[in-house]
C-alpha cells in the first residue's frame, strides 16, 4: 500500500490496520512498536499481545473481537467503525493523509528554523558590528570637524 493512499474499498481489517500504523505516529515523528501499542491498548482495559496485533496486521488473524477493534481504535484515535465501514475508513484516512501532510510540514518549518536562526544570528552579529563601527566613524568626524 503506498503510504500517501488511503486502503482502497473492500480493504482488509490488515489493511486498515496497517494503515494506522503508517500514518498515526508518535510526537517525535516515529513509528509505533506492536509492543507498544499491545502495552498502551492493555493498560487501557483491553488486554492484547503483540503477538496477536502482529497476527491482525499480516492478515493470519482476521476476525478480533470488538473488544480488540475497540482497543486498538481508541489508541489511534479512530472511531471503531474505521474497521467495518467503507466510509469512515475513507474519511478517517483522508484525515490521516492530511495531518500526517501537516506534520511534515511542521517538521520542515522546525528543521529550517534550526538551521536559519544560527545563520540569522551570525548576520545580525556582523551588521550591528558594522553599525558601531559607522557610528565611531561619524562621532570621529564629528570630533574632526568640530577641531578643524
Amino acid at each position: 500500500m503506498d503510504e500517501s493512499s488511503p486502503p482502497q474499498p473492500g480493504s482488509s481489517i490488515a489493511d486498515r490496520l496497517n494503515a494506522l500504523f503508517d500514518k498515526v505516529r508518535k510526537p517525535d515523528g516515529t513509528l509505533y512498536s506492536l509492543r507498544e501499542v499491545a502495552d498502551a491498548v492493555t493498560a487501557a482495559g483491553d488486554p492484547v499481545s503483540h503477538g496477536y496485533i502482529g497476527h491482525l496486521r499480516s492478515g493470519r488473524s482476521t476476525d478480533p473481537t470488538l473488544s480488540h477493534l475497540k482497543g486498538l481504535a481508541r489508541f489511534f484515535g479512530v472511531p471503531v467503525e474505521y474497521f467495518t465501514s467503507e466510509a469512515v475508513a475513507t474519511e478517517v484516512d483522508n484525515e490521516l493523509i492530511l495531518a500526517a501532510a501537516l506534520q511534515q510540514v511542521r517538521t520542515r518549518t522546525v528543521a529550517l528554523r534550526q538551521s536559519v536562526v544560527p545563520q540569522a544570528q551570525e548576520q545580525i552579529g556582523a551588521i550591528t558590528e558594522l553599525l558601531r563601527v559607522i557610528a565611531d566613524l561619524e562621532q570621529r568626524r564629528e570630533v574632526d570637524s568640530g577641531q578643524a
